[in-house]
């Protein structure tokens, strides 16, 4: 059985055996929220600063520059069943995103001529689905202290970017090289999150949340496709999986995030699979209605 079938499956099972004054007792709570998030990325950034670096050593002068990875946005809802006035039983779905656009403008010192833009936006989503425990402790009449831990599963986390490689004449595109990847982790991972946050009680049914909320996903073994086109080359592409290892077909064997079908040499021989790591922190703001 799949493991965010299991997830689900277990939420149920917990609902289903509580004792009958609690489950006539219960209520149901409905979260809410989105706001900014923080990624760590992994090999996502090292791995794209150094195709950079390769680039811009070849050309030997180079304006602005890679911008790492790592803010961007979280949305979300959980159903909360309280098993007791102050703890609940909650299962939730969230969407994760980060992305980060950059650009460099190459050319040569002291020669007017040709010149290049090489231009980059890696992408990280996910949809993680979260069972957990919520603790709500009450401060007065007004305000809630909340607390929350619990294990999610990841579903559709993926990394892709385009990295494309312009040249200009007399300020006109003279050619491209693009290459292209695209991967996701086809299993369900498990990663693990918690947060602390205070609720403002707005009337007796709606409360305003504001919280933060960290995460633990560090993910290996994503597959998929890393494709290059250009005017100048035959176009190749590789399908297996993403590694973070010198990649041979390229001048100088950069150690680049690409996609391999048989695994590539690495430091000492050994070839290592890219880390994709979702975790990270996240501030988030919204509601909790109260049925």
């Amino acid at each position: 059985m799949k493991k965010w079938k299991i997830a689900i499956a277990g939420m149920g099972i917990a609902l289903s055996v509580l004792p009958g004054p609690a489950s006539a007792d219960g209520k149901f709570s409905l979260r809410l929220q989105g706001g900014w998030a923080y990624l760590s990325a992994g090999d996502i950034n090292p791995g794209t600063q150094a195709y950079f670096d390769w680039r811009e050593a070849q050309w030997g002068a180079s304006e602005f520059g890679y911008r790492a990875a790592h803010n961007g946005f979280e949305l979300g809802g959980d159903i909360i069943y309280e098993l007791t006035p102050r703890l609940g039983l909650g299962l939730g779905v969230g969407y994760l995103r980060i992305s980060r656009a950059s650009r460099s403008f190459l050319s040569i010192p002291d020669v007017i001529g040709p010149y290049a833009s090489l231009d980059v936006d890696p992408t990280l989503t996910a949809l993680p689905i979260r069972l957990g425990l919520y603790l709500t402790i009450p401060l007065n009449r007004t305000f809630n202290f909340n607390a929350d831990a619990g294990a999610s599963v990841y579903l559709r986390a993926r990394y892709s970017d385009v990295w494309r490689m312009a040249y200009q004449a007399m300020d006109t595109e003279a050619g491209y090289i693009d290459i292209t990847t695209q991967t996701e982790k086809k299993a369900a991972p498990i990663g693990f999150q918690g947060g602390i946050g205070l609720e403002y009680k707005l009337s007796r049914k709606l409360f305003l949340c504001l919280d933060a909320r960290g995460r633990y996903a560090r993910f290996r073994g994503l597959e998929g496709s890393s494709a290059l086109t250009s005017d100048f080359r035959a176009p190749f592409s590789e399908h297996g999986i993403l590694y973070y290892e010198s990649v041979p077909m390229l001048t100088g064997s950069p150690r680049l995030i690409m996609v391999q079908n048989s695994p590539p040499d690495g430091p000492g021989g050994e070839p290592r699979q890219a880390v994709v790591d979702f975790s990270g922190v996240s501030l988030q703001a919204g509601i909790r209605i109260q049925f």
